[in-house]
């Protein structure tokens, strides 16, 4: 007993992490898109309970109030406005996955070439922890100052491109909600 109270933060760690990939599963496999969208919401609470577990505060809230709240409601409201089965006639989603799987794997090869040394280079030396340059010896840093220390230090450009990403995709829910004018 005293063994699984020792190791209670590493076995919430797996426990949300697997409930996680439980709801991813009923994020893919499910037909009906609402049920996704709870899929997806179950996920990330779990993702956040994962962070917790690490002691990674405000990782865990953030992951909460951005993904659990913010892009949950989008895609609700997404999925509510828009009539699939209008699309789905028209075969505008069966025929734009010819061109968007490949443009999808060409953007990613050109992502990883692009950031090499920082997706596949030396790790830190402990989890949630920076690397030993970008924290000086002598600074004690709390969690949100060390992920802001590191998230506008080296990985400055793909959070810019992780925004774009997001606006494109914001842009795109607009388009496919919208009624059409006749």
């Amino acid at each position: 007993m005293e063994q699984l109270l020792n190791n209670i933060g590493q076995n919430m760690f797996v426990l949300f992490g697997l409930l996680a990939v439980g709801g991813a599963g009923i994020l893919i496999f499910s037909k009906s898109a609402v049920h996704s969208v709870i899929g997806f919401l179950f996920s990330m609470i779990c993702v956040a309970g994962c962070f917790l577990s690490l002691q990674a505060e405000f990782l865990g809230v953030a992951q909460l109030l951005v993904y659990a709240g913010g892009i949950v409601v989008l895609f609700l409201f997404v999925v509510m406005l828009v009539e699939l089965t209008k699309y789905q006639e028209k075969g505008i989603f069966q025929t734009q996955t010819k061109f968007a799987i490949p443009l999808v794997g060409l953007g990613l090869l050109v992502f990883a070439a692009i950031f090499r040394g920082t997706l596949f280079g030396s790790s830190a030396p402990e989890a949630l922890t920076l690397q030993q340059g970008l924290v000086g010896a002598t600074e004690n840093l709390g969690n949100a100052q060390a992920v802001s220390r590191g998230l506008f230090a080296n990985f400055l450009l793909p959070f810019e491109i992780l925004s774009v990403i997001l606006l494109v995709a914001l842009v795109g829910a607009i388009v496919l909600a919208k009624s059409e004018r006749v």
